[in-house]
């Protein structure tokens, strides 16, 4: 999710930067610019693999429909007897299904209790795929110490990185994602995830950093395939940060013409029209169309809080 209101945070059903051949096709930068449904395409079509590569061609297929929202194919297919990975990736999809239906308090403890379970096993605890998922959930739980303690483990995985730094950014710890950033340059600075942790940790530091940013998501945009609702939203982010409003809505109304629910789209539309004067009525407008696509997202919780929070000082002026 890449919006304004919250640090960009693209990895929450995230994409390892390993190398996943299949032919000639690789599965991780597909999946780290947002287009999943190439994701998926790709591993329904290429079948004829070794065991090992099924596995990861599972996880990556069962991971994009997460991404989607389609957390009914992943629970409907994946069995108790099949990989651990492939179970752990289930119970993100039910978590985040419970999450998203506003009906998590009766999914919390059970799904908190089973990665625990999970993570007792030595071999589970450093196996990429269970890390990252772990680290996700507890992302989402609000647990970041715990999510760091599992994803520290794996400190050469690109994936396991990013969400290393999207903690240390929600902890507003920009300089221990800095640190983070330098040492990850060192080993994997060309890979296409690396380059988007280098834009976040960017927009986050501010001054010249946001040009710098801007130029790293106008250079995955160039490629089709890469040019995805995640990318044009970073891309707008920057322009928004830049001040340079009418750049960022027209990124944002093409991202919504390729998903008009996406959620972070509506909300970085919300804050560019507020920001450049549009009417009451088209921040209405957003606002609602969001309340439509995600009810439960937390720029409509905050929303929520401070209005509140106006509506009671208010009280406090109101003559007797």
């Amino acid at each position: 999710m890449t919006s304004l209101y919250k640090i960009p945070a693209e990895i929450y059903t995230g994409y390892n930067t390993g190398a996943f051949e299949v032919g000639k096709f690789s599965f991780a930068g597909t999946g780290i610019s947002g287009s999943y449904q190439q994701v998926i395409n790709e591993a329904n079509s290429r079948t004829q693999v070794s065991e090992a590569a099924k596995l990861e061609r599972k996880t990556y297929l069962y991971r994009a429909y997460i991404a989607q929202g389609k957390y009914n194919i992943v629970i409907s297919e994946v069995k108790d007897s099949d990989a651990v990975e492939l179970r752990t990736v289930k119970l993100l999809a039910v978590y985040l299904q419970a999450k998203a239906a506003g009906q998590l308090d009766s999914k919390r403890e059970e799904t908190l209790n089973e990665l625990s379970e999970l993570l007792k096993e030595p071999a589970n605890s450093l196996n990429s795929t269970i890390q990252i998922i772990s680290g996700t959930i507890y992302y989402h739980e609000g647990l970041l110490e715990d999510a760091l303690k599992v994803l520290m483990k794996n400190n050469k995985n690109l994936e396991c990185v990013a969400l290393i730094i999207q903690i240390y950014l929600q902890m507003d710890r920009v300089d221990l994602a800095k640190r983070e950033l330098a040492a990850t340059k060192s080993w994997a600075e060309d890979a296409m995830l690396a380059q988007l942790i280098e834009a976040w940790v960017g927009l986050r530091t501010g001054g010249d950093k946001y040009q710098e940013s801007y130029y790293i998501y106008e250079e995955i945009a160039q490629s089709p395939s890469s040019n995805t609702v995640k990318i044009l939203n970073g891309q707008a982010v920057c322009h928004i940060h830049l001040g340079r409003y009418p750049e960022a809505e027209g990124l944002l109304l093409e991202a919504l013409n390729k998903n008009n629910d996406d959620p972070e789209t509506l909300v970085n539309l919300i804050v560019v029209s507020n920001l450049s004067g549009k009417s009451s009525d088209v921040v209405n407008r957003y606002t609602t169309q969001l309340k439509e696509a995600s009810p439960n997202h937390p720029f409509l919780q905050d929303l929520d809080l401070k209005n509140s929070l106006f509506d009671r000082a208010a009280q406090k002026f109101v003559l007797a």
